[in-house]
């Protein structure tokens, strides 16, 4: 589900700030795109830029989008015609280089920080508290998170019947704020902790020693920066701390008072009885979320668990190369046609409302 079981210490987001060399370079949202585009190298799949020192806001960039376009209707009206041709040169400008990058790795250089080895842990943990963590938000802005990805890589658009974008996808991505919590999502919420003691218990059992789930934030994939995740846990030995996988708890409210065999029934239900235990459905969008987690954290193996009132479950996931492979693809055609193009429309238009 990838929420926290901690809150985090403020809910004020950060001002800009000149950023050491040792700290991660603050995440540059959408709306201050062009300057980003300014003043950060545009960086293939392999290359590591330096962290910024800059941490653009990005709450106003809906508002100064649309005096943007306001300057420009004014300007227009006053026949303001060399501002007119200004922007007809930099559309055409923009249009070539967005055909010169086609691939997100170096496109979307432009829109997020750049990042090294040494930053990404360090992301991941400042965004622990996940949802109660403002940083968790800024992290996540421009990225294809794993609870988003199922539906991308099952959308007509990513798989190119159809070049309509949805836009609730694009939404998502671009602008990952807080949602209104439906019922569903407060009862996963309320039951999550007791759904972690109880895997402790039955994975201790399990592995014949104690283990621990561990809180983690935001996981951001090494090379393909356009794709993060959250789990709900990171599983380890409680002696060692040896991280064994990760952890998915999902506690639904449509089968609250069910067991988890009797849940099964359902053939809507993410889980399907595999003899004496459980196995996660490989069609249903919980397998591409956790695979997505997986391959954002770097690790090959997770248990994806299942709490009712009346069962708890646990269905153990290994990553496959396979369907990661064919995944992919479809991700990045979203980011390239459908992600990246509005935000140079968006970064487009915070431009010339500067300059009107």
């Amino acid at each position: 589900m990838g929420r926290p079981r901690k809150d985090a210490g403020s809910t004020a987001s950060p001002r800009p700030a000149a950023a050491p060399k040792t700290s991660p370079a603050a995440p540059p949202p959408s709306a201050s795109a062009a300057r980003a585009s300014r003043s950060m190298p545009v960086a293939g799949r392999s290359q590591e830029a330096k962290p910024s020192s800059s941490q653009p806001k990005s709450t106003a960039a809906a508002s100064r989008g649309a005096r943007g376009n306001a300057g420009e209707q004014r300007g227009a009206a006053g026949g303001g015609s060399s501002a007119s041709t200004r922007k007809t040169t930099a559309a055409k400008g923009a249009e070539g280089q967005a055909k010169a990058e086609p691939c997100p790795g170096k496109a979307s250089s432009r829109f997020l920080a750049p990042l090294d080895s040494q930053d990404i842990p360090r992301v991941e943990k400042e965004t622990r508290g996940q949802r109660n963590n403002p940083k968790w938000y800024e992290w996540r802005e421009n990225r294809i998170t794993a609870s988003v990805a199922p539906r991308i890589a099952g959308s007509k658009f990513a798989n190119g019947r159809t070049d309509e974008v949805p836009r609730s996808y694009l939404k998502a991505v671009v602008s990952p704020g807080p949602t209104a919590q439906t019922p569903a999502m407060s009862w996963g919420i309320r039951n999550e902790k007791a759904a972690v003691r109880a895997y402790e218990q039955l994975k201790s059992q399990e592995v014949g020693r104690p283990v621990r789930v561990e809180d983690c934030g935001l996981f951001i994939h090494k090379e393909k920066t356009w794709i993060a995740a959250s789990p709900d846990g990171v599983v380890t030995e409680a002696d060692t701390g040896k991280p064994l996988g990760l952890l998915e708890v999902k506690c639904p409210y449509k089968h609250r008072n069910r067991t988890v065999r009797e849940a099964c029934k359902d053939r809507d239900f993410c889980l399907r009885v595999d003899g004496d235990s459980y196995a996660l459905k490989r069609d249903h969008d919980y397998f591409t979320q956790v695979q997505c987690q997986m391959a954002a954290a770097g690790m090959r193996k997770a248990d994806f668990v299942v709490h009712t009132k009346k069962e708890t479950a646990v269905a153990p996931v290994e990553f496959d190369d396979e369907f990661w492979g064919q995944t992919v693809p479809k991700l990045e055609k979203f980011y390239t046609e459908a992600v990246i193009p509005h935000l140079e429309e968006q970064a487009s238009s915070s431009v010339w409302a500067k300059e009107e």
